[in-house]
């Protein structure tokens, strides 16, 4: 009899253990799920809603330029980017510039939609991490207090010096070739412009955060 009180009294305390880790492991389960987002997180985040902001807007622009005069060949004699091939290298379409400005919708219309796409969702994350929206959002982009470090280097240092000098020079090398030269697509203008981009956003981020500790 005693025997079978042991037994029963080890069972239980047994099934009470296992219950308890299961509500620990529920507890902490509940608490990864539902750890709120840091600000890390939601600097990731804005980072990743201005790149696809900036993209969608640039696609955009380069589509309406190729519907109406054609992005591709020179100034004296332009042609028309096929998105289609341009894209996927040649796999879904054999030629990458055309001279006709004829409307393919597979190509054209699809490229549109993608750019706007990423407009649209690129602007409402912005809009919604922003106080006062996007419009105060492209407000500060222009009012921002970095543009003064072309000036100088006592604003935020030299590394955002260095960084904003970067990122006005990839843009404006990128404009000038686009417009004189009509080099919108261009292989040897993107891969200095991405470059001067590139480490310009670099040395920004790595000044911000020396800024912040």
């Amino acid at each position: 009899m005693r025997s079978l009180e042991h037994a029963i009294a080890s069972r239980i305390d047994s099934r009470a253990s296992i219950v308890g880790c299961d509500f620990r492991a529920t507890v902490m389960t509940r608490a990864w799920v539902a750890k709120p987002m840091t600000a890390e997180d939601g600097r990731e985040g804005r980072t990743l809603a201005t790149l696809a902001f900036a993209l969608g807007v640039w696609g955009a622009v380069l589509g309406i330029l190729n519907i109406v005069y054609g992005i591709g060949g020179s100034g004296e004699h332009k042609l028309k980017v096929v998105w289609a091939a341009y894209l996927s290298v040649g796999q879904l379409y054999p030629d990458l510039y055309v001279d006709d400005m004829v409307f393919r919708p597979m190509s054209d219309t699809v490229f549109m939609i993608l750019s706007i796409g990423l407009t649209a969702w690129g602007g409402s994350c912005l809009h919604k991490s922003t106080e006062g929206g996007i419009v105060a959002w492209i407000q500060g982009v222009f009012t921002s207090d970095c543009w003064l470090s072309l000036m100088s280097t006592k604003e935020a240092g030299d590394k955002m010096t260095m960084a904003m000098w970067c990122i006005v020079l990839g843009l404006v090398f990128y404009i000038y070739q686009s417009i004189v030269h009509w080099n919108w697509v261009d292989v040897g203008v993107y891969s200095v412009t991405a470059a001067l981009l590139g480490f310009g956003c670099a040395l920004m981020f790595a000044a911000q955060a020396e800024a912040q500790e």
